[in-house]
């Protein structure tokens, strides 16, 4: 099980209490291991589970055009995507996929949502953290496809 203190080490996290962080960990499925080159999940599949890096290195990827992939983000220690398991529709908007062998925490999505109705502050906290992490990846997805339109 991951403890409280490993998740104090999460940006999404910051600013929880250790009660708070308690309720967190009861959404943690368990720490699974991918091996190098290992789908953690592809682009438009159904979002049911968030995830932090524990260890190794995970790249996310879009499809920019049939065939043509663009890699958006290169993720590091307790770095969180997946986050679409917490937004409508609940749909993954690019592939997860690890560039070594990596170790994930697996938090559960629903139990991360069902958490968010009964406890909104906590909620609110997490939630302003996951606008970033998904604004970052829209910046680096808009710069990903101007310099595919200019080399092209």
């Amino acid at each position: 099980m991951v403890s409280v203190d490993r998740l104090k080490e999460v940006g999404i996290f910051h600013g929880i209490s250790d009660e708070e962080l308690d309720m967190v960990r009861l959404s943690v499925v368990r720490v699974q291991h991918f091996s190098t080159d290992a789908v953690v999940f592809t682009e438009n599949a159904e979002s049911t589970e968030l995830y932090v890096l524990d260890s190794g290195r995970v790249n996310l990827e879009i499809e920019a055009i049939p065939d043509t992939r663009l890699q958006v983000a290169s993720l590091k220690r307790n770095e969180v995507f997946g986050w679409e398991a917490l937004v409508p529709p609940y749909r993954y908007t690019s592939t997860a996929k690890a560039v070594t062998d990596s170790a994930l925490v697996v938090l559960d999505g629903s139990r991360m949502r069902k958490l968010c109705e009964t406890y909104p502050d906590i909620c609110a906290r997490v939630m302003e953290r996951v606008v970033r992490i998904a604004a970052d990846q829209l910046a680096a997805t808009r710069q990903q496809m101007f310099m595919l339109y200019h080399t092209r």
